[in-house]
């Protein structure tokens, strides 16, 4: 039996209105779902990978930062090759970076795994509405102009190392300076930064010789210098923690590890040991972590469209670069638990001890 209800104009009215203010809430509340939390400042950080000490450290510091903040900060971390080792990196690390612009970034630090392709990646974050301005860390992106670039001062690392050994030397003696591989410029320039301070000191004879990068190789070098030159050799200064750690193997080898100082570039892990242990006189240690607080506060700078705070503008292709440096620091026997943080391993039996 088919029953034809008809309902009354008024009736079918207050239906209508019911049901359009329920698809407008309902459309509200689906819109809102789908916009970013615009209580957030989110900033992005792209490195190639975290799994380092260095850029664990430098995540780290900006999480601390970002969770001081009187604003809600919130950092969004990709490091490209973390967990996808077979990937086409070039590729993930442009993907990663479009679905951070998508959260809604505003702010956006990258060490590029290519500083040459990176250019379409600053181009990107120009292009969007609004602007995501850019900072490089530690590599430079080629021949594009970005917010600030932080990175270390190579040549001052090199000053201070140098510098520490005139300290110990009075000045004094024959020096072998063990220098990295040819073509590698951050090696070179914390070579220049030796001879800078080097060069100052008529009473220091200097003995330059070239390794590869590798223990081994800076053992076998340092080796054939002590015996060139009847162990008549006052100090070793080498560029990479790698080196100091050969050549104090071959020095402990002719039994003069109190007789030759002994002063590195890097802080490792292993030449941290050797200070410790007593077998290694001092490393430069770079200190990531303070690169960290510089990214964030230049971040937060740009974010609040205030100048950067550069150190120096260093040449870049055909522009220049407004760079802030990060600070270093001399580790020495008398201070070796400031590498607490970045190497944990060498202090566990020290902690347990306690």
């Amino acid at each position: 039996m088919k029953s034809d209800i008809i309902l009354p104009s008024r009736t079918m009215d207050f239906i209508k209105l019911v049901f359009s203010h329920s698809l407008g809430l309902l459309i509200a509340i689906l819109l809102l779902g789908c916009r970013h939390d615009e209580s957030k400042i989110r900033i992005g950080v792209s490195v190639p990978r975290t799994t380092t000490p260095t850029y664990t450290l430098i995540r780290e510091k900006m999480v601390e930062l970002g969770q001081k903040e009187k604003h809600n900060v919130e950092i969004i971390w990709n490091g490209v090759k973390d967990q996808k080792p077979n990937k086409n990196h070039i590729a993930l690390e442009k993907q990663r970076i479009e679905e951070m612009f998508n959260l809604g970034i505003k702010a956006l630090i990258l060490k590029p795994l290519d500083p040459k392709s990176a250019y379409a990646i600053v181009r990107e974050a120009k292009r969007r509405n609004p602007p995501v301005p850019v900072i490089s860390l530690d590599q430079m992106i080629t021949g594009v102009s970005t917010y600030g670039h932080i990175t270390v001062n190579e040549v001052k690392l090199g000053e201070q190392a140098a510098k520490y050994l005139i300290d110990q030397t009075n000045g004094k003696g024959k020096v072998l300076v063990l220098e990295g591989p040819i073509g590698i410029p951050s090696l070179r320039n914390i070579a220049i930064g030796v001879y800078n301070v080097l060069y100052a000191y008529e009473q220091i004879g200097i003995h330059t010789r070239v390794s590869p990068l590798n223990e081994q190789s800076a053992s076998s070098i340092t080796d054939q210098v002590l015996r060139d030159y009847a162990k008549n050799i006052q100090a070793i200064l080498a560029v990479d923690s790698c080196l100091s750690v050969g050549a104090i193997q071959a020095v402990k080898l002719h039994g003069m590890t109190d007789l030759i100082l002994t002063v590195g570039v890097g802080a490792s892990q292993v030449a941290c040991q050797l200070i410790i242990d007593g077998q290694h006189d001092a490393e430069v240690d770079l200190q990531p972590e303070e690169r960290g607080r510089e990214a964030f506060k230049a971040a937060m700078s740009a974010i609040n469209q205030q100048p950067f705070d550069f150190d120096q503008q260093l040449q870049n292709g055909e522009i220049m670069t407004k760079t802030k440096f990060g600070f270093s620091r001399i580790i020495t026997k008398t201070n070796y638990t400031l590498v607490e943080n970045m190497w944990p391993d060498l202090f566990k039996n020290r902690n347990a001890a306690r």
